[in-house]
């Protein structure tokens, strides 16, 4: 396609794609405004072994996955309910669902994230479930020999509660662009409509691919060509409804993953 029609296009149907791009951005800015703020905390826990052995140490990355795997059993999260400073609303299930847990084996450690609402809570859960899994080791290593323990204890205290959704700016960008997308799907689907119609000269020597030879203009004495909006209904009806669409798809996803 030769660049004038590009050009026609972008002059012609270029406000479609701003429009459902502006659709796109509010969308995901309203939502993301009216959802709840979720803060997370961190806590690093330390794996060490009691000798510098190298075949421990290749042992203790092994580990890593399993100790993990037990920081995110129904026994800590129930030992840790019962030992939180303050009594939490909620089964070891419902607590669990809070955590997530990282083995990091380039550096044999722990990393556990606490996620809620309240920023002192998600602080408290994520300090609670650390102190909870160094105290089942410590139980767990008074039954080796003291060559054979691994000893685990945290790097600090858990960090503050920060705010890790939503956020607006990144939403309301990739809703932008989203809309952007099905802005440009739209032009497409008009372009493709309104594909059978001759606009000028040029689309029949395209169509037919003949040359052509003369063309008449309309005669000067001739009635006043009736008056005419620039788009028809059906141009302004498809993008609108679009953008109608669009904004339920956002809400959607805005709700379900940010």
């Amino acid at each position: 396609m030769p660049l004038s029609e590009y050009l026609r296009i972008a002059r012609q149907r270029g406000w479609i794609i701003i429009l459902t791009a502006l659709l796109g951005a509010a969308s995901a800015y309203i939502f993301s405004t009216v959802q709840q703020p979720v803060y997370q905390s961190t806590i690093r826990l330390n794996v060490i072994g009691a000798r510098p052995d190298l075949g421990l140490s290749q042992t203790l990355k092994g580990l890593l996955r399993n100790y993990a795997g037990q920081i995110r059993s129904v026994d800590t999260a129930t030992d840790a309910l019962r030992d939180m400073p303050e009594p939490l609303d909620l089964t070891p299930d419902g607590l669990l669902g809070k955590i997530n847990v990282q083995a990091v084996e380039s550096d044999l450690q722990l990393v556990v994230e606490a996620e809620d609402r309240d920023p002192g809570i998600a602080n408290m859960i994520a300090q609670q479930m650390a102190n909870t899994f160094v105290w089942h080791i410590g139980q767990y290593n008074d039954t080796l020999d003291q060559r054979d323990r691994v000893n685990v204890f945290t790097s600090g205290p858990a960090t503050p509660g920060y705010k890790v959704r939503p956020q607006k700016k990144i939403n309301t960008l990739a809703g932008g662009i989203i809309g952007g997308v099905m802005g440009l799907a739209i032009v497409g689907l008009l372009e493709w409509l309104d594909s059978r119609y001759v606009r000028g000269p040029r689309d029949l020597e395209r169509d037919l691919r003949l040359p052509l030879l003369s063309v008449v203009e309309p005669s000067p004495a001739g009635p006043a060509p009736a008056l005419s909006f620039p788009y028809s209904s059906r141009a302004w009806t498809v993008p609108l409804l679009g953008g109608l669409v669009l904004g339920i798809v956002l809400t959607s996803i805005v709700y379900l993953l940010f």
